[in-house]
């Protein structure tokens, strides 16, 4: 087995392990909601030249994120720096571990993608909430085993949490899959 699949093992079970209790998240930030209009081939254009197929880059994308675990949120942070609300840590993840380039809010990721069942979740799947009394206000990263990473709001840190908790159940609103092949 090679070394950053034993990592991701190593962390999804860590991940999964742990319990972690559910928080209203604020979602995303208002000053960026529909600022830019992102296509699915700018998306594919944003991974030029980039080797590697989608399921190396799900495995990048799992480690990059559970590795900012404990980062504060911020509202309107798109750095481990200066903190992450949802759509810029979803946004700094992809970037970083995929070279795949989001648009900044949670409702513009939304646009995104192709759509998945929840029965069909897998890891790297972005997972979308109305927290906001707005469908698709908020985003994280489908972990597996019915949990998801992500930024929660003002005064937490991005953390693992359970789908399938009352908050978090009762404002699902469906997820993406972003699955692109880069060229080789």
């Amino acid at each position: 087995m090679n070394k950053s699949f034993i990592r991701l093992a190593a962390l999804l079970v860590s991940v999964l392990l742990c319990q972690c209790k559910s928080v209203a998240a604020p979602g995303d930030d208002k000053r960026w909601q529909n600022a830019y209009n992102y296509s699915q081939e700018q998306v594919i254009e944003s991974q030029a030249g980039v080797a590697g197929s989608w399921s190396d880059k799900v495995e990048e994308i799992m480690i990059r994120a559970l590795s900012l675990t404990g980062v504060d949120y911020k509202y309107g942070g798109r750095s481990p720096e200066t903190g992450f609300d949802c759509s810029g840590f979803v946004q700094y993840v992809f970037k970083q571990a995929a070279q795949i380039s989001l648009p900044p809010s949670a409702r513009t990721i939304s646009e995104l993608g192709n759509a998945v069942k929840r029965e069909e979740l897998q890891p790297g799947d972005l997972v979308f909430f109305n927290t906001l009394k707005s469908a698709f206000s908020h985003v994280g990263i489908y972990v597996g085993n019915n949990q998801f990473i992500h930024a929660p709001r003002a005064g937490a840190k991005v953390r693992v949490e359970n789908m399938d908790e009352r908050y978090w159940s009762a404002r699902y609103n469906g997820a993406k899959r972003l699955e692109v092949e880069a060229s080789k």
